[in-house]
């Protein structure tokens, strides 16, 4: 009952409205019930028509959903099993393909050899080329001879596979003209050329059996330009393809060779019912098409489907012969009909147990009836508790839950309420009291995402009244995102409407005026009146946050410097490192050079008088040239290692005085230039310089003043895309200013009109994620200004980057 009730009337009539309200709710109670009993009843009289509906909306349906279905799935499991099949012949072809790598590079190692090369030129090195073919190839099965020939046809060694030994035989006649060993001999070094040749063919053919055999061969090359003679090698195919014996084995132009029906054709004179002249791209015209080097499957003309793999030594030659293995597909037939069977077994299944399932339930609601009829009677008019126990689904044992508890609760409702009310009165009083006085912004946000309540804190923070912030979105409001990326947070009624948390987070906000609030956000979730809610505890963290990036910004400040330091002390002790054996180099080689002028005059002697000799396997004609040019390139790089160590330990020199000295501009900028030489020519193609023919004298901490040219240069390294982009480094006294001037122009990327103002901002960088800091540009120009100079940045995007630097002259 509402509570104003009590206010208007007396008590009597309080307790007399909650009697009428108690029959009026029994009353539309009993009007649904009896309706709901009117409805079975009905459904009991259609029942017959019911089974009929569930028989043509269950059975049909699931019966044409599966002659849909069904040839659907046999076909991609048809295609599974080809997909199967095609894997295992690329297992087969890496197989063959490994076999064929192994044979060609036995046959260009053979070739390459010093004592093939030693046999063609001269007959008395074949003994040692035998002993070496014999032990390789002894213990390999395919490899049925190996013969040597000269370029002229005539052969020279001949190595054959008798009764499991590999032993030398008989040379034969001449084999020049013939087309095989012509083609063989035109082709590239370490190129093989194979062909597959019968009796008919075979010009090196020597067992005396009508039999197919590869034949590869690769040309003897001397010194990479002339064709002096011819190695070849006989495979035997029956041990090249011993794992396909059951298979068929086609030649290159579709002749049958061998396979489980193909012994029954040679004899018999028939494969399969056709012709003894039967050709394979005749059975697969698929073959005699195909232009890859993949395996394929096909069907042949007798509905037959065979996996085929190609063998491939050359990819820009053409295919030397097929292999092909035949598919079962006995077992696909037998699931395809297992597979028919099931599935109409399973649709009569389901018409069973859908028909016995609707009779029962049309039973169990009429016994359902009668009890709910019974039971509403005595609770209506007896107003007696009334237990229901009824089983079956869940749907059913939770109403009769419902009724027996209905009894129970009608009495405590109004009391219950009445508490409920007081309760929530007193709980707002003290929520208002409490968030009233909080220095905090709380807000109270409802499921829906708009603000119920807004403190005055909040107010404070936001700049928005409570008036001007209750029920207005608050994500729309206050803008809340993540600091950094400008990412927006995803709204909350959204992401955790219906869940427990609580979080603490740092957001950017937006106040009144449009700017940004740095807040911290404790969020946590409550329910209020069975509705989800969020609770915002908001604190102004903007004063610390300033704080937070100033004491960042030193803290790395600090740890480049200190890096800084660490590869300063790193670099020197490198520095000496090399400088150690460097010394004995420069200290040794001109001991060596006077060696070589005290036993020059010998040695000259000696090639009068006997010729040109070898050292060092080089002629002395070449060497007495080229040994003074050695010393001399060994003395000077010696000395260039020299110079750049000094230059490393000088810069890497941690300068303690910071006092200044008159320096010359131009010996800092060349001293710069060969510290980054290496950095330079790696990335332009075009560097040159312009420097001032006289001393140009500034007053200058030499050191530092170095670090602001290297960093500089690299930056123009690094803005160059491309090679061909020059680098142009000069040093000019400028007599406007009487100043002297530093120029470095590079032609890369250039720097785009809003970043120029800002390039000398510490941490601020373009390159962060190739390792770029942001505080090489912020130093140096630090550093400029110590020495009260000037440094300009002239940039166009696309053309290019000048930094001009002004230094005031120092007059002596």
């Amino acid at each position: 009952m509402d509570k104003t009730v009590p206010q208007i009337c007396g008590e009597s009539s309080q307790k007399s409205a909650e009697r009428v309200a108690k029959k009026l709710v029994m009353a539309i109670c009993l009007n649904r019930v009896r309706l709901f009993s009117h409805l079975v009843l009905i459904s009991m009289k259609i029942r017959s028509i019911i089974f009929l509906i569930v028989i043509a909306l269950g059975i049909l349906p699931v019966t044409i959903l599966v002659a849909l279905n069904l040839p659907k799935t046999i076909e991609r499991l048809q295609y599974a099993a080809e997909l199967e099949t095609q894997a295992r012949s690329h297992i087969d072809f890496t197989q063959i393909n490994s076999r064929i790598r192994c044979l060609k590079k036995s046959l260009l190692r053979s070739a390459t050899l010093p004592s093939t090369y030693a046999s063609i030129v001269d007959s008395s090195a074949l003994i040692t080329l035998s002993n070496v073919m014999q032990k390789w190839f002894e213990a390999d099965e395919q490899v049925k001879g190996v013969m040597l020939f000269n370029a002229k046809g005539h052969e020279l060694l001949s190595l054959q596979r008798k009764k499991n030994t590999f032993m030398q035989v008989a040379v034969s006649q001449n084999h020049s003209g013939h087309l095989f060993f012509d083609q063989a001999l035109k082709i590239d070094e370490f190129q093989v050329f194979v062909e597959l040749l019968d009796q008919e063919r075979d010009p090196f053919h020597r067992t005396g059996k009508e039999e197919y055999e590869l034949i590869m061969a690769t040309p003897v090359v001397e010194n990479k330009e002339k064709v002096v003679g011819l190695m070849l090698m006989r495979i035997d195919i029956s041990q090249f393809l011993t794992n396909y014996k059951d298979s068929y084995w086609v030649s290159g132009d579709g002749n049958y060779i061998r396979g489980r029906e193909v012994e029954s054709k040679l004899y018999q004179g028939a494969l399969n019912g056709t012709d003894s002249n039967s050709n394979a791209f005749t059975d697969f015209p698929g073959l005699k098409i195909y232009e890859s080097i993949d395996p394929l499957v096909l069907t042949g003309n007798d509905k037959r489907k065979f996996a085929w793999v190609p063998i491939v030594f050359n990819k820009e030659q053409q295919i030397v012969m097929w292999v092909g293995t035949l598919i079962d597909e006995s077992a696909i037939q037998k699931w395809k009909m297992k597979l028919t069977i099931n599935v109409v077994l399973l649709i009569i299944g389901m018409a069973a147990l859908i028909f016995m399932s609707a009779h029962w339930i049309s039973a169990k609601l009429l016994c359902i009836q009668k009890d709910l009829l019974t039971g509403l009677d005595e609770i209506i008019n007896k107003e007696e508790k009334v237990d229901f126990h009824w089983g079956g689904p869940l749907e059913l044992q939770n109403l009769s839950h419902d009724l027996t508890a209905f009894s129970s609760r009608y009495s405590a409702t109004c009391e219950a309420r009445n508490l409920a009310e007081a309760s929530l009165i007193e709980s707002e009083d003290k929520f208002r009291s409490l968030t009233g006085s909080a220095l905090d912004g709380i807000i109270l946000m409802d499921h829906k995402g708009y603000i119920a309540y807004w403190n005055e804190a909040a107010a404070t923070i936001f700049g928005f009244s409570p008036k001007e912030a209750l029920q207005q979105p608050i994500h729309s409001l206050i803008d809340p995102r993540r600091e950094g990326e400008n990412l927006s947070v995803k709204p909350l009624e959204k992401v955790g409407s219906g869940t427990n948390f609580a979080k603490t987070v740092e957001l950017l906000a937006s106040n009144k005026d449009g700017n940004d609030v740095y807040v911290e956000l404790s969020l946590s979730s409550t329910t209020i009146k069975g509705q989800w809610h969020a609770i915002w505890i908001v604190r102004d963290i903007s004063n610390r946050k300033k704080i937070e990036v100033e004491t960042r910004k030193q803290q790395q400040q600090l740890l480049h410097a200190d890096k800084m330091i660490s590869l300063g002390l790193l670099v020197s002790g490198v520095a000496h490192e090399i400088n150690n054996p460097n010394s004995i180099a420069l200290l040794n080689t001109p001991i060596l050079m006077r060696s070589w002028e005290s036993a020059k005059p010998v040695l000259d002697e000696y090639f009068k008088e006997n010729g040109d000799f070898a050292i060092a396997g080089i002629d002395y004609s070449t060497m007495r040239k080229e040994l003074p040019r050695i010393f001399m390139e060994l003395e000077e790089s010696a000395l260039r290692i020299k110079q750049i160590v000094i230059d490393l330990k000088d810069y890497a020199r941690q300068e303690t005085s910071g006092q200044m000295a008159a320096v010359d501009v131009t010996e800092v900028v060349e001293y710069a230039i060969r510290l980054t030489s290496n950095s330079i020519h790696k990335n332009t193609e075009k560097f040159s310089t312009d420097f001032s023919s006289t001393p140009l004298m500034i007053l200058a901490n030499r050191q530092r003043l170095t670090q602001v040219v290297i960093n500089l240069i690299q930056n123009s390294c690094e803005a160059m895309e491309k090679t061909a982009q020059a680098l142009t480094i000069s040093t000019r006294y400028n007599q406007k200013v009487d100043g002297v001037e530093i120029s470095i122009k590079d032609e890369g990327a250039g720097i785009a009109p809003e970043d120029l103002k800002q390039v000398t901002d510490p941490f601020f960088t373009t390159k962060r994620s190739i390792g770029g800091t942001g505080l090489g540009l912020s130093v140096s120009a630090g550093i400029v200004k110590e020495h009260n100079g000037v440094m300009d940045f002239y940039s166009e995007p696309g053309k290019g980057t000048e930094v001009v630097i002004v230094f005031p002259t120092f007059h002596h």
